[in-house]
């Protein structure tokens, strides 16, 4: 949220430390979870040329299809 409202606001240096705060407690949590940012990397190379709009019916579908 803070981060956000820093991009609202239009406040470079704000972004810089809010995206910074946001960077670290993600990190934080992807190591309680024995998670790596290779990981999340890896994620968003699969997202690479994919809208959002697609990505977004790829997941429903793919619920549909986990839940029978």
């Amino acid at each position: 949220t803070e981060l956000v409202m820093a991009a609202k606001d239009g406040d470079r240096q704000q972004i810089v430390y809010e995206t910074a705060d946001l960077w670290f407690h993600s990190m934080l949590v992807l190591a309680q979870f024995g998670l790596t940012p290779a990981e999340v990397l890896a994620e968003l190379e699969r997202r690479e040329g994919q809208s959002g709009l697609e990505e977004f019916a790829a997941r429903k579908a793919q619920d549909r299809e986990a839940k029978g």
